[in-house]
């Protein structure tokens, strides 16, 4: 039997529809079919009612997904903040520390519900005006990608939820966001192979892919990825072998295309499995329904695709939780709350060389935030930025003020420039540069800690410290190794 709507992935905005809301959509997709749902933001508790609530509804094993890439945390309030990808790489011992945060973003995923973890990126560091992979990827050398994505992958999937390696075959070396429009990689095939070798070297291991919405010309693609069948089906099924799930990034996307309906039937032709957030889900299950109608041979590969979602679901059905509810959350277990934030600590770049010379915790220091574009679709804050770092800080005994017009004796910069949909660039903008420059030349003594890429340091010409993400454990881990450098003089993180 053919249901199309099986290969459908719906979402649901906890971060931005009224309960209400999430409520009226969810009832309209599963009276419809879907395979199941992607979720964004809300509280944890209301999250893992939402799951159990969704899958006694459904009457039968559906997918409960969430971009998951710094933790649960990322998107459900309670659960575990943990360091993006680039900042586990940076960790003295970063095996261990890619270990650690897969292993608890799988056991506080499958608490709250959920089965599927939309992570890790296997995308290479290698363009610096990327707009959307920087501080995502695990880095630039593909050997170091792929062994620290297996170790994420193996710790994720071994807590009974499935892993996804994405953005295949490579979103390493694009300088446009395919949120907004379809890039192309115009690099010879030859040199791609670098890109390709950490999705050939996790094949065997990950439950799921995401070819993204690239064009690749080497590569046979001159559409995205997602559609092309020389990428999705000779490419990754044939060459690498690789026999999971295939899914789109979210149709949502302008590099997806214009006309979703099309792109859908395209994308299953091509060998994708499953469907990730349309925007109108009824209008894809009828425009998949009306061809598998016409075409036996798109029949038969939406009968393929729900073979093989419906295997891995009864896997994962059958494999015991390691994990509780997000009771399982490590701000619920000191010791793992603990260890999270001592991992984070253990990621800042100091890159501060003089600047803090002549520093002293007892002197009035001014805070001042700079916020590199925080509009867009894209941009979900759950928290004020630099609150916690603030909070830290003050209960070390930090005077700290806000920003006012004299010359303060010493000011702390903080810059948030995290990578984001739609936010269409990799580095500053040009407001953003200036307001970093006027706020460390107006100050007696200033730092800069950079909530971002260490190469935006580098980008600004100047020394500081770079904490990679705005998760408020970044902020904390960011306070604390200040105090102590300044206080105690203990270096307690890796120098680059």
């Amino acid at each position: 039997m053919t249901d199309p709507a099986r290969v459908v992935i719906e979402a649901l905005r906890l971060d931005r529809w009224s309960a209400e809301e999430v409520d009226r959509r969810a009832r309209s997709a599963l009276a419809t079919g879907v395979g199941g749902f992607v979720l964004f933001g809300g509280d944890a508790r209301a999250v893992e009612r939402l799951c159990r609530e969704l899958r006694a509804a459904a009457g039968r094993p559906i997918w409960l997904a969430a971009d998951l890439e710094r933790g649960a945390g990322q998107q459900f309030a309670g659960c575990s903040e943990l360091p993006p990808p680039a900042a586990l790489a940076a960790h003295p011992e970063p095996l261990s520390a890619a270990r650690f945060a897969a292993g608890l973003t799988g056991r506080e995923a499958r608490g709250l519900g959920l089965n599927w973890v939309l992570a890790p990126v296997l995308d290479l560091d290698i363009e610096p005006d990327n707009p959307i992979v920087a501080t995502r990827s695990f880095g630039s050398d593909p050997g170091q990608v792929t062994a620290l994505a297996r170790a994420w992958i193996d710790a994720c999937q071994a807590e009974g939820v499935a892993a996804c390696a994405k953005h295949f075959p490579g979103h390493g070396r694009t300088r446009t966001d395919s949120h907004m429009e379809l890039p192309t990689v115009d690099a010879p095939a030859a040199l791609l192979a670098d890109d390709l070798a950490p999705f050939k070297g996790v094949a065997d291991l990950v439950a799921s892919v995401m070819p993204g919405h690239v064009a690749y010309p080497a590569l046979g693609a001159a559409g995205p990825a997602t559609r092309s069948p020389e990428i999705v089906t000779d490419l990754l099924r044939r060459q690498m072998g690789f026999e999971g799930l295939v899914a789109t990034d979210a149709m949502i996307m302008s590099g997806f295309g214009s006309n979703p309906a099309v792109g859908a039937v395209e994308a299953v032709r091509a060998g994708c499995d499953v469907l990730l957030y349309p925007e109108d889900g009824e209008e894809v299950i009828g425009a998949l329904s009306d061809e598998a109608e016409r075409d036996p041979v798109l029949a038969a590969r939406l009968r393929e695709s729900m073979g093989r979602s419906d295997a891995l679901l009864a896997r994962l059905e059958g494999q015991e939780a390691r994990g509780g509810d997000c009771e399982g959350s490590a701000s619920d277990r000191p010791s793992e709350a603990g260890a999270s934030l001592h991992l984070a600590m253990s990621t800042i770049l100091d890159r501060s060389g003089d600047a803090l010379r002549g520093w002293h915790r007892r002197r009035e220091t001014e805070l001042w935030i700079e916020i590199d574009d925080p509009s867009g679709p894209g941009a979900t804050p759950q928290h004020e930025f630099g609150a916690a770092f603030a909070r830290d800080l003050e209960v070390a005994g930090w005077r700290l003020t806000g920003t006012g017009e004299a010359t303060p004796a010493q000011r702390i910069v903080l810059l948030q420039a995290t990578p984001r949909g739609w936010k269409g660039r990799g580095g500053l903008s040009p407001e953003a540069v200036t307001g970093v420059r006027e706020a460390l030349a107006t100050a007696g003594l200033a730092l800069l800690i950079v909530f971002g890429h260490p190469r935006i340091l580098e980008e600004l010409c100047t020394d500081g410290a770079c904490a990679w993400a705005v998760e408020p454990i970044m902020e904390r881990a960011a306070a604390r190794w200040l105090d102590c450098v300044v206080s105690r003089g203990s270096d307690l993180a890796p120098r680059r």
